[in-house]
């Protein structure tokens, strides 16, 4: 054979191994992230009915009781404090007449 007919079977043949490479990829980077999705939204299920659960077991807490609670567990973080709000890293406690109503999260 011919040295251009080698060159150019050599050359289709990684053409096809390179898309067919790039098809899989393509295909598991869907996949992978369809999983993580439905992962986020399990999670965010569970961290709902865990917030809900903690402001039924914490309604007599006053927002006092949590800044306490909170810095008691970690001194050395960045809590603010605002009018309604008590904030920790990205969770939002907000008070209602100095009664805990809600606990958010702010990704």
């Amino acid at each position: 054979m011919k040295k251009w007919k080698t060159l150019f079977f050599s050359s289709l043949v990684l053409l096809l191994v390179t898309n067919l490479f790039w098809f899989y990829e393509t295909l598991d980077t869907g996949v992978s992230q369809t999983y993580q999705q439905d992962s986020i939204e399990k999670q965010e299920k569970v961290i709902g009915i865990l917030s809900d659960l903690i402001i039924q077991g914490a309604k007599d807490y006053s927002k006092k009781d949590i800044l306490f609670l909170l810095r008691q567990k970690y001194p050395d973080g960045f809590i603010v404090e605002e009018e309604n709000k008590v904030i920790y890293r990205e969770i939002y406690f907000e008070f209602e007449n100095d009664s805990l109503v809600s606990i958010t999260e702010n990704w």
